[in-house]
């Protein structure tokens, strides 16, 4: 079992209370799987009632505990992680034993030590080679055309996409490209296993966005409830009425984006267990060590990827507005304002910002270098992303945009399909919004370049981002290297835009090295676009 899909396994048999493999895994109506103890330990510290911890909403008597499921599939999970060689073979002669021999010459059999012994200590069995059954070879199917001849399918042809003998290789499939299928299967196991890992890093990034989400919601509305008693104490004979409307209001706004999320939450847990599944369904197949039910598995893998990166594509995050009480100062002066007081959405607005977006005569390129703006700024911006269809390069560098403006760009990403090149270098972006911008670009596969060195991403965290997208090929590299300042040459750039409409471009003389070339590949392949 490789690094990837032994973290991604641990991930699935963890119990995230007491962060050890599983003891009796139950599974509460939310789909959120506990140890039996550590539920009994949070009904006790609860007053007798379970709430889940990954706050919900979901709720259990504590004397209905017992009743909860065991969770089947992360026990079966658990069982074949913990217990990798439990399918030990029987002796092909005997049928009780367990099997500890493999016979790799005339016999092609398991054996008990017994048996083999018996079979093997006379005559020329005496020289056949022992092997341990561990070290079995893999059960390697004959060609249905040339069995006759002990042709093996050794072969995948990537043309026709089936297995295939040397004989077929040579003669049915002549100048077909081909690979031999051991390193196609290898290819397939690691091509599913990042298919699985990027859709867990999705859901986990999901999840622990609706958490950060949730704590907003309940300090908001704790800190607006403060705000509201606080000032009105004063005049408390007056404003009676009014509290209560204003806390009724702001409790209700509280457990009305609660339920919005939770509902939200309940559609990832779904994701959640369906990818548990998959995962057993794989570590299973991973495990037989047969490529045939490798071969056989891999459309359901795939469609089941393919199906669930278009359902989270489709299952947009979401986001939502402050709310705050802008009037309450008024208390202080104006009794008369108190009726005036209600919970709405922070209002923003930038209309120099609007005009410059509006004044761009280029539609395909946006530059906002250098123009101070801040996180607020990004939701103009995003905007412009979502109902401008023809804009390529977006210019953001040197700004005070922080993790909450990258999320703003990066949700709008998830449904954008022209732009190319985000430039976002020597802004205020941590590892969040980079944690933003991958599960994105985990499905948009338009941009090309992301330039964002001098912001506040260190390396190694840069680096971990990066191993969860390894399904985008173009982008993983650029944020493993996300501090790296690129290679510019701006004079080269500037004689190819000004002779854009030019039947040549004349560039002897310019002493251009192989990093100009590859800006030079750049530009035509816009211009082709």
């Amino acid at each position: 079992m490789t690094s990837n899909l032994t973290a991604l396994v641990e991930n699935v048999i963890t119990c995230p209370i007491c962060l050890k493999h599983f003891d009796q895994p139950r599974m509460l109506p939310c789909s959120h799987t506990f140890c039996f103890q550590c539920i009994q330990q949070m009904v006790t510290d609860n007053h007798g009632v379970l709430e889940c911890p990954k706050r919900d909403g979901t709720k259990i008597e504590g004397n209905n505990i017992g009743d909860l499921p065991l969770n089947e599939t992360v026990r079966g999970l658990l069982q074949l992680f913990e217990n990798p060689n439990s399918s030990v073979p029987l002796c092909d002669r005997c049928g009780t034993n367990e099997a500890e021999h493999w016979c790799d010459s005339d016999c092609k059999h398991c054996f008990c030590t017994k048996c083999w012994d018996t079979i093997h200590e006379v005559g020329q069995y005496q020289h056949h080679k022992k092997l341990s059954v561990k070290d079995k070879p893999l059960e390697v199917p004959r060609c249905g055309e040339h069995n006759d001849e002990d042709q093996t399918l050794k072969y995948w042809c990537e043309l026709c996409s089936k297995e295939m003998c040397g004989n077929c290789q040579q003669f049915k499939h002549k100048d077909h490209k081909f690979v031999l299928v051991t390193e196609y299967v290898k290819s397939l196991g690691e091509k599913t296993e990042n298919g699985l890992q990027g859709v867990q890093s999705c859901v986990n990034y999901r999840s622990d966005r609706v958490d950060k989400m949730l704590t907003e919601i309940e300090e908001e509305s704790q800190d607006n409830q403060s705000k509201v008693t606080t000032a009105i104490a004063s005049i408390r004979q007056v404003i009676d009425e009014q509290e209560r409307i204003l806390l009724e209001s702001v409790q209700k706004t509280e457990k009305d984006e609660r339920e919005k999320v939770e509902d939200y939450k309940r559609l990832l847990q779904g994701e959640q267990q369906n990818l548990i599944e998959q995962i057993l369904k794989f570590v299973v197949v991973c495990h037989d060590k047969n490529p045939k039910k490798i071969l056989d598995a891999k459309k359901p893998f795939e469609d089941y990827i393919k199906a669930t990166d278009t359902k989270l594509l489709e299952l947009k995050p979401l986001t939502r507005t402050k709310k705050h009480l802008p009037d309450l100062d008024a208390l202080k002066n104006m009794e008369t304002e108190i009726r005036k007081i209600k919970l709405e959405a922070l209002k923003y607005d930038n209309e120099k910002l609007r005009q410059l977006i509006t004044n761009t005569t280029d539609k395909s390129t946006l530059n906002l270098s250098s123009s101070e703006l801040k996180d607020r700024d990004m939701e103009i911006v995003a905007k412009e992303l979502e109902i401008n269809r023809s804009l390529t390069k977006l210019r953001l560098f040197t700004n005070q945009i922080s993790d909450i403006g990258a999320q703003h760009l990066a949700d709008a990403l998830r449904t954008n399909t022209t732009l190319t090149d985000l430039e976002l270098y020597d802004n205020q972006i941590g590892t969040d919004g980079l944690e933003h911008f991958a599960d994105a670009l985990r499905t948009n596969k338009t941009l090309n370049i992301l330039i964002m060195h001098g912001n506040k991403v260190k390396d190694q965290e840069a680096g971990f981002i990066a191993d969860k997208l390894k399904t985008n090929e173009k982008i993983e590299p650029q944020i493993r290297k996300i501090n790296e300042i690129p290679y510019t040459n701006p004079q080269l750039t500037q004689l190819i835009t000004n002779n854009i409409n030019s039947e040549y471009v004349d560039f002897s003389g310019k002493n251009l090295n192989d990093q100009d070339m590859k800006i030079v590949a750049n530009e035509l392949l816009q211009v082709n676009k």
